[in-house]
């Protein structure tokens, strides 16, 4: 039997009371742990921080046999039935002396400002990850990727039933979540199991600003447990209510040591944290005498960053890495994902040659005019030398094509000293036969064209091919070994949603009602990146070809490229509508079997739902902050939040900002990254007006919200705003770029 045990009634409220108490009060906050295990939290939803719970005394009512046991309930004593298990549980932990006093290390003791003595002792799951730790941590935890530490914490698994009138029976269910370490931290993997319906509480509110609901996995960080020591009482009590979901089950028990509550502590509580304590001080010991030594990337990088606060490159970024650091790249993947598509937003002046099995091989390698011997470069080795020429060199070029040898020569060490790089893409290079493939072997390795003596392309000229493997492709064929090798980076692609809609969808203008939907199924899956669980965004060629039309024909499958067809199909469709050409049609049919021809028939369906779900228009919500709403008016799903958000986009300047409180208060404040993006698209004014609302915001929320919110909507604001400002600049000088080769 372990000493663990818990407060009495007296040293709650009495002139008994403990010291610790008489200066810290009798109120203790809550763990997101014990709120996911079913512990009350009094303040629910109107509170981020400083969350006060109910937690357990081992003081019965009275004297004789009864039901209900003392509880502390924020500021105050009240009773609760023995087989409640929504009230937390706050250890009480008896020592001999402060010498005896353990501790996880001499560093975690301290006296606080108001005198009392402050320890850490122990490690449980305490505080909710951040939503996009929660993301990436569950992203590791499907693929595999996070290590166990050998620990665990145990938990009451059962549901919760109120009908359950048999308050002797245990009602208990061990449940043992397996501790996982991940950048230096730990975290464990909770499944959310309360009972407050009855009440009216569908989801419950954690400190990290995101609701749950029942069944939901949360990642939750184990951390140091904080006691407060009463040094005259000899006895040390946990900061917080720490655990909860264990019925006190007291009923015909008069000894205290013989209750549910008592064993739970004793087999479960009590070893979960001194099992804790001692494997991670051995762990954090051997940091400690290793502390000095440093890897190769420690020496090297001099980026201060916490580890678990980096994030990881998204494929374009590590694409635009290595393109910039003048590294050839080979992209391999399925059709309609965005190869192409990507280098070209990122070098919208690039040199673009698509390869295919009927092209002359003068266009890669150039060719040999037969009546005066002169060799003739390829347009694109001409195009990226007349890059980096001076207007002279190109007046010479122009007068004499032979000229381009010797200024080519010249261009070489010119740009060796340029930072900017001029991208050759090579597309479809997997889609062709051997005999093409090879056109490009020295092209790749060298940069150099195998004309006449050889043409020498630029220093700063960087190689880009794509393809499709076999398996997306009928007409794919291997790449021979050589030319492979030839690459220096070879990066097989998948679909990635969050890519696809901060880097693609919002900066194109992709029809609202598209980004809607597939945010709506983002979110509902975990905003899970895995292939398994974005079929509503793209699907392997296979699944398509299991569905198979009422033609026999191989059925549609889902794909970025879909996407951004359907986008196409809403605008148009709209566009003939407001313009009455539909007059007299039945316009639902003629949208919808719009739509199934492109989306297999139940995804088709799904989304024909979605974007014909009923919203509010911005008139309607200006008018109706004055008057209020009824539940009719308001979302009520997952899907409509979206669906409302998305519609609200068409608002003026005058509306915009009653339609961002509408968002913020009846869809997500998350929503709002997304909707002040869009809305404000490229136009700098409405930018300007968006920082105005948010800066007007923050007095009206509470500080850890705003704060939160501030740094997560500055983060998203400042990155796709850069993404903005880049394909702005792009756009503006494409034209010019085009009009300058059409002169060569």
């Amino acid at each position: 039997m372990s000493d663990f045990t818990l407060l009495t009634r007296e040293q709650c409220d009495s002139n008994r009371k403990l010291d610790i108490l008489k200066k810290r009060g009798i109120k203790a906050e809550i763990t997101d742990f014990s709120i996911l295990l079913g512990g009350y939290d009094i303040d629910g939803d109107d509170s981020l921080a400083d969350r006060a719970s109910v937690y357990w005394t081992k003081s019965k009512e009275d004297d004789e046999i009864g039901n209900d046991v003392y509880v502390v309930v924020g500021s105050v004593i009240n009773s609760e039935c023995v087989a409640d298990r929504t009230a937390g549980i706050r250890p009480v932990l008896p020592f001999s002396s402060l010498n005896s006093i353990p501790v996880n290390n001499e560093l975690s003791k301290k006296r606080a400002e108001d005198g009392i003595f402050e320890v850490e002792y122990g490690y449980y799951p305490q505080k909710a990850v951040s939503k996009d730790m929660q993301l990436e941590l569950e992203q590791e935890f499907k693929r595999g990727k996070l290590l166990k530490t050998g620990k665990g914490y145990t938990v009451n698994s059962k549901e919760y039933d109120f009908d359950d009138s048999d308050y002797d029976g245990e009602n208990f269910e061990p449940k043992k979540y397996d501790e996982y370490k991940y950048n230096g931290k730990r975290y464990v993997r909770v499944e959310a199991n309360f009972g407050f319906e009855e009440i009216g509480r569908i989801e419950i509110l954690l400190s990290n600003g995101k609701k749950y609901k029942v069944g939901d996995n949360v990642w939750v960080e184990v951390l140091p447990v904080k006691w407060l020591v009463d040094e005259k009482a000899k006895i040390m009590l946990t900061e917080k209510a720490i655990c909860a979901g264990i019925r006190f089950n007291h009923t015909r028990v008069k000894d205290f040591d013989k209750t549910l509550m008592k064993s739970f502590m004793d087999e479960y509580l009590s070893k979960d944290l001194k099992q804790s304590r001692e494997k991670i001080d051995l762990v954090e010991n051997q940091v400690e005498l290793t502390r000095t030594r440093k890897s190769r990337l420690e020496r090297l990088n001099p980026d201060e960053t916490e580890v678990s606060e980096r994030t990881k490159m998204t494929d374009t970024e590590i694409i635009h890495n290595w393109i910039e650091s003048g590294e050839s790249v080979l992209l391999r993947g399925p059709s309609g994902i965005g190869k192409t598509e990507r280098i070209k937003s990122l070098y919208p002046d690039l040199i673009y040659l698509k390869l295919t099995n009927n092209m002359f091989p003068e266009k890669v390698v150039g060719s040999t005019n037969l009546q005066t011997g002169e060799s003739i470069p390829p347009d694109f080795a001409k195009i990226a030398i007349m890059e980096g020429a001076t207007e002279e060199e190109k007046k010479l070029i122009e007068e004499n094509i032979q000229n381009i040898y010797k200024i080519a020569d010249t261009i070489y060490e010119r740009s060796k000293e340029s930072e900017e790089k001029v991208v050759i893409l090579l597309d479809e290079l997997l889609n062709v036969k051997p005999a093409v493939q090879s056109l490009v072997y020295t092209l790749v390795l060298n940069r150099m064209v195998e004309i006449g003596k050889g043409l020498k392309l630029p220093e700063n000229v960087v190689i880009v091919a794509t393809g499709n493997q076999k398996k997306y492709s009928s007409v794919a064929e291997d790449l021979a070994e050589p030319l492979q090798k030839r690459f220096d980076h070879i990066l097989d692609m998948e679909p990635k949603v969050g890519e696809w809609i901060t880097e693609y969808a919002i900066p194109h203008k992709i029809h609202p009602a598209v980004i809607g939907y597939i945010l709506s199924k983002y979110d509902s899956t975990g905003k899970s990146e895995d292939i398994d669980d974005i079929g509503y965004f793209y699907e392997e060629p296979e699944v398509g070809e299991k569905h198979l039309d009422s033609n026999g024909c191989k059925g549609k499958t889902n794909d970025p490229r879909g996407w951004t067809a359907i986008s196409n199909i809403l605008y148009n469709f709209e566009r003939n509508l407001r313009a009455g050409k539909y007059k007299g049609k039945d316009v639902e049919d003629i949208i919808q079997r719009s739509i199934e021809s492109k989306l297999r028939i139940e995804w088709a369906s799904e989304f024909y739902d979605f974007y014909n779900l009923p919203t509010l228009t911005p008139e309607e919500v200006v008018k109706g902050i004055g008057k209020g709403y009824t539940q009719a008016d308001l979302p009520r799903d997952i899907n409509e939040r979206f669906a409302y958000m998305t519609a609200l986009i068409t608002a003026d300047e005058s509306q915009v900002e009653a339609c961002r409180e509408f968002i913020r208060k009846y869809c997500d404040p998350e929503y709002l990254e997304v909707y002040d993006i869009y809305w404000a698209g490229n136009d700098e004014r409405k930018m300007e007006r968006i920082s105005e609302l948010q800066e007007m915001a923050i007095p009206l929320h509470k500080a850890e919200e705003t704060k939160e919110y501030a740094e997560e909507g500055a983060k998203v604001y400042s990155i796709l705003g850069q993404k903005y400002n880049r394909f702005l600049e792009t756009e503006k000088n494409k034209g010019e770029k085009e009009n300058e080769r059409g002169k060569m």
